[in-house]
């Protein structure tokens, strides 16, 4: 390691930890930022187990996947970049010349005939890693204390990702120097923000006892989590950051650093696979069984970032209203205890931080979805129950112009969801989504008023089992097929409707977002197919039409007898895409997902939102059509029923702000600079303060529109929403859609 990046930190580490010594305090139980920075960056050395594993992972992806490849040099060379991606996402640690000091193991990283995984590559890389780990904590620490002129015209690349690797020490280090800026800056325009927000409250508690003066028996505010404290000065706190982010990348398993490695592997064969390390896929199974109890909140990895991907219905995080699918979570606290940053910290870590028993409190610092700055998200840690997931409905009395009367049936479906272990137990009466649908459209059925039509409202819903998908979609189809899944070897398995009767007939309009996914759409597909629905919403579906299976490493026969015998035995488990899901007219969901008949511009095709965002996915492609009865009930009537809608839309005024904010977001979010001089900021920061609040307002409409309930404004207050001030958009014009339909069909 004779670079001049080596040479040229060895050479300032002496004065960057004087810097430390004389600038920063102590901080608890005698930690401080030089006593981390004094540990010695070093990695393991890969044992037996790990050797196995990485052999035995690379020979299941090439025989069971669904699209298996032997390890080309081509796909080893991807490999390779995908290691230090994976590490190194935002080009913030390595130098263009690290990639070149690695580049002999490029194409060479399995050796077919042998067998065997290349693991000198990624521990070397590692140690690498560490080091620029430990240089940038260094320099970061020490320009804390510097002077920062806030007045200078400055920008910084708020994603990196895309950019190529600095080529020299100066530029990294200009990096890190804008990172400190910018740490320092959104804490001073926060600090700014809490000082009102103080204000504001004290004006509301002297009004507030003037009111309770005049009015004893008013009713007490409900009880709202603790905020978390803070009592060190931000610049200390910022300080033990950065060393305690290096010392949780020093302190590190073999079989650790084997997790990266592979799942760099298993991510350039598609995003969803990946290795899990012991305490990966232990925790794993805790969020599987536990998923309805905790915040209420569905999480995954990208980039550095924790990222809400889903939200429970009826959980903490829903009844809060704040939290949102994208949104990342940069630190957590607990109860009492000051925050801990978790960017780049690994997923099983960060759910085993929010985690915790019910009725307790954790505070989770977010930036949301294309805002930089920080929020905090106080959540008491709550049971999920299943009846607030599941089908619900509600009646529309509409009158039609020159028809009369007409009744609309909506059904609102947050998941597809089924009592596994009753239905074992052979219990007849089992809960499951596609049953709670039928009693519902039977219930309307026998009502004096029977519905005229039906809107199945599939908006939000990430799928469930496939099972109930297929039975969900044979309520309103004769029998036949609904949905195909091919695996590996090229075998299609047909999922067919086997019930003859038709629950309902008439109208039918599915409702869909970017966020229905996988049985959503195998739904929405299917029925668009058969011609027996009108399919309304975001231009297309989520799109992901691959299916996943989990295998134990330690049901391997032969790596089940070699770890036998080692004391620390556990090899962990392989999550690999395994089959895909074709839709009945041979059409893949996969990327494409289902395009509405009828599309409304939204605010989640302005985010990152979609399987087509992510990289290395599977691409769509078709197969053999199967033969199937349509009963094309929508093809004659859909061109009218769009043509009215888009003239409504056009002479609405409510849909014209809707689409002037959605303008405004999308231009707003197309910038990736973050200015670092104070006025400019402030500025930007209201502007992103107005696209959070547009988005809210719409989210909050439509969670609304069907009931009174309580969410929280941007300044943290509470507030109730009636309903006669919340309206659903999109929900509002369906039903004139369906209007439109009804008499169309009469």
């Amino acid at each position: 390691m004779t670079s001049r990046f080596h040479l040229c930190c060895r050479r300032s580490l002496a004065v960057l930890v004087l810097i430390l010594l004389t600038t920063l305090g102590r901080f608890a139980a005698g930690e401080t930022p030089e006593e981390i920075l004094a540990h010695v960056p070093t990695v393991p050395t890969p044992l037996l187990r790990e050797r196995l594993v990485s052999k035995y992972v690379v020979i299941l992806l090439s025989k069971y996947h669904y699209h298996p490849q032997n390890i080309t040099p081509a796909i080893s060379a991807e490999w390779f970049a995908e290691y230090f991606n994976s590490l190194d996402f935002n080009r913030t640690l390595f130098l263009e010349s690290d990639l070149e000091d690695f580049r002999s193991f490029e194409s060479v990283l399995w050796d077919q005939r042998t067998m065997t995984a290349n693991l000198d590559f990624p521990f070397k890389v590692y140690q690498r890693y560490l080091e620029r780990a430990r240089q940038r904590a260094l320099f970061s620490i020490a320009a804390i204390a510097n002077a920062h002129d806030f007045s200078a015209p400055e920008t910084m690349t708020a994603d990196a990702k895309d950019l190529p690797w600095c080529k020299t020490v100066a530029e990294l280090e200009n990096l890190w120097r804008q990172q400190v800026k910018n740490a320092l800056l959104v804490n001073r325009l926060q600090e700014e923000k809490d000082d009102a927000k103080k204000k504001k409250a004290a004006e509301k508690i002297d009004v507030g006892g003037a009111a309770k003066n005049g009015n004893d028996d008013a009713p007490a505010a409900p009880a709202e989590p603790a905020p978390a404290p803070e009592t060190t000065p931000f610049p200390e706190r910022l300080a033990k950051n950065y060393a305690r982010n290096y010392l949780r990348r020093a302190e590190v398993e073999a079989i650790n650093i084997l997790e990266i490695y592979l799942t760099a592997l298993t991510r350039v064969l598609d995003p969803h696979s990946a290795y899990m390390a012991p305490e990966t896929k232990e925790n794993f199974d805790i969020n599987m069984r536990l998923s309805l109890e905790g915040i209420g909140a569905t999480l995954s990895t990208k980039d550095a970032y924790t990222v809400i991907v889903g939200i429970v219905p009826g959980g903490p995080a829903d009844r809060d209203g704040r939290l949102k699918e994208g949104d990342r979570i940069t630190a957590v606290a607990q109860e009492a205890q000051e925050p801990v940053d978790v960017i780049e910290m690994p997923l099983n870590k960060v759910v085993a931080k929010i985690r915790g028993p019910k009725g307790t409190t954790v505070h989770l610092t977010i930036l949301e979805e294309g805002s930089s700055t920080p929020t905090l998200v106080s959540l008491v840690r709550d049971e999920v129950k299943l009846t607030d997931q599941e089908a619900q409905s509600e009646t529309r009395q509409l009158t039609l112009p020159g028809a009369g009367p007409a009744n609309v049936l909506i059904i609102y479906l947050p998941s597809f969801y089924a009592d596994f272990a009753a239905r074992a137990k052979g219990d007849p009466d089992y809960k499951s989504s596609a049953r709670d649908v039928r009693k519902l459209i039977e219930k309307a059925m026998a009502d004096q008023q029977p519905p005229d039509g039906i809107i199945l409202d599939l908006r939000g819903n990430g799928g469930g089992a496939l099972d109930e998908a297929v039975e969900l979609a044979g309520l309103f189809i004769p029998t036949g097929p609904v949905v195909q899944v091919r695996d590996s070897s090229g075998k299609i398995d047909r999922k067919e409707d086997t019930n003859p009767v038709v629950t309902f007939a008439g109208p039918l309009v599915v409702m869909v977002d970017k966020l229905s996914a996988s049985a959503s759409e195998i739904v929405a597909a299917a029925l668009q197919d058969y011609g027996r629905a009108i399919i309304v919403g975001d231009a297309s579906t989520h799109g992901k039409g691959t299916v996943q299976s989990v295998i134990n490493l330690a049901n391997v026969r032969a790596l089940s007898h070699a770890t036998s015998r080692m004391p620390d035995p556990e090899p962990g488990s392989l999550k690999i895409t395994i089959s895909k899901f074709y839709r009945i007219n041979g059409s893949s969901t996969q990327v494409k997902g289902v395009t509405a008949d009828i599309n409304f511009a939204s605010f989640l095709d302005q985010l990152d939102l979609g399987e087509e965002k992510l990289p290395h996915v599977l691409p769509w492609d078709q197969i053999q059509p199967l033969e199937y009865e349509a009963v094309n009930e929508t093809a004659k009537a859909l061109p009218g029923l769009l043509e009215a809608s888009q003239k409504r839309r056009q002479e609405n005024p409510l849909f014209r702000e809707y689409q002037k904010d959605i303008d405004f977001y999308a231009n707003f979010r197309a910038d990736k600079q973050l200015p670092l001089e104070l006025n400019e900021r402030r500025q930007h920061q209201e502007d992103e303060d107005k696209t959070v609040r547009m988005f809210r307002k719409f989210q909050a409409q439509r969670k609304n529109a069907r009931k009174r309930n309580t969410v929280r404004t941007d300044d943290g207050d509470s507030e109730d929403i009636d309903v006669a001030d919340a309206q659903d958009l999109i929900l509002e014009e369906t039903v004139n859609i369906m209007a439109d339909y009804i008499r169309a069909r009469q």
